[in-house]
């Protein structure tokens, strides 16, 4: 008897257990999709005062709280790949919140390779004419900050482009051939001593990584720099 009541115990130990894990992964995975619905509503749209980043805030403290983080050292893996921003700056030299109006908001990648650097891509028009199109390819290194859990260092290496874009590739593909130095319609946005003596770097504060979603603070080194947040998708 007393044996068949310590297993009954441990049956309903484990039973309640694996109930609990499986109620509170349900509410992550919904937190993720209210997460990534107000984000998609808020793309494109600035942020002067941050009140739309203060919403999300909200929701990303209670899905941290429910799904607490390894240091990023330990999720550097997942960090790697391809991102694409769903909401987050649509603006890098004010820095602001306003919206840079030759800024292509809705195509803007982050692609991140294990081998300490990544790309920033996106769609600039000049003068918003879209007609008038080029893609700038920002290329950062990164390295993990040992005293603090979930930052990254970066700084920025180099600014090429693309004028016409390629119609046969993806535009989170041309960082790979740029690297390479085989990417086609190459044109220089920036040269590269101007990038690495006045682009001024920062931290990017990786709080959430998953398979489908990463949530980062980006702050750029300047004074006085907004902590501004960073809500992206992963493309593959």
């Amino acid at each position: 008897m007393t044996i068949l009541k310590t297993l009954l115990i441990a049956l309903v130990a484990t039973y309640s257990s694996m109930t609990l894990a499986s109620s509170r992964d349900l509410e992550v995975d919904k937190l993720k999709e209210e997460i990534l619905s107000l984000a998609k509503s808020y793309e494109g749209q600035g942020d002067p005062d941050q009140s739309k980043q203060k919403s999300l805030d909200k929701l990303v403290n209670k899905l941290l709280a429910l799904k607490p983080m390894p240091p990023a050292s330990e999720r550097i893996s997942l960090i790697i790949g391809t991102w694409r921003q769903v909401w987050g700056p649509y603006e890098y030299r004010k820095d602001d919140g306003s919206v840079d109006p030759e800024l292509g908001v809705n195509e803007i990648y982050q692609v991140v390779f294990k081998d300490g650097f990544y790309y920033n891509v996106a769609p600039f028009y000049k003068n918003g004419n879209r007609s008038q199109e080029k893609i700038g390819l920002l290329r950062g290194e990164y390295q993990l900050v040992t005293e603090a859990k979930n930052a990254l260092s970066v700084k920025f290496t180099d600014y090429p482009g693309v004028e016409p874009r390629p119609s046969n590739y993806n535009l989170w593909e041309l960082p790979v051939m740029a690297e390479n130095n085989t990417l086609e319609n190459r044109i220089t946005i920036l040269p590269s001593w101007i990038v690495r003596a006045f682009f001024k770097g920062g931290t990017l504060d990786e709080v959430y990584t998953d398979e489908d979603l990463r949530i980062t603070y980006g702050k750029s080194n300047k004074p006085s720099a907004r902590r501004s947040l960073y809500i992206l998708s992963r493309v593959k």
